[in-house]
């Protein structure tokens, strides 16, 4: 991998997770349940019981990838990123660009 490979993919890594941050830090109020005394149906009741946790899961699903992008730029710091953890042979540059947070190359991913 280039250097300047590198510091393209170092970039995209770094916009992802300045959206991701912005995202999380706005309080969804699909996250947030409803009062018991709020008069709404039960029909109704379930439909936002559903989709506070189809929310919380989003929301715990960006937390991830969060993790795994402040984790990719550690490895491109410490010079170790781009190479596969399993057979330590270098990582196709377009699975990196599809999915930059890679730790296996595709020959060893499941």
């Amino acid at each position: 991998m280039t250097p300047e490979d590198q510091a393209t993919l170092k970039l995209a890594i770094e916009n992802r997770i300045s959206e991701l941050q912005a995202g999380l830090a706005e309080a969804s109020p699909d996250t947030q349940p409803f009062a018991p005394d709020v008069s709404i149906g039960r029909l109704s009741r379930l439909d936002s019981m559903q989709m506070q946790q189809m929310a919380l899961e989003q929301k715990r699903r960006q937390e991830a990838e969060l993790s795994k992008l402040k984790e990719a730029i550690q490895r491109i710091d410490s010079g170790n990123y781009g190479t596969c953890m399993m057979c330590r042979q270098p990582i196709a540059i377009a699975r990196l660009e599809a999915q930059p947070e890679a730790i296996l190359c595709i020959n060893c991913a499941p």
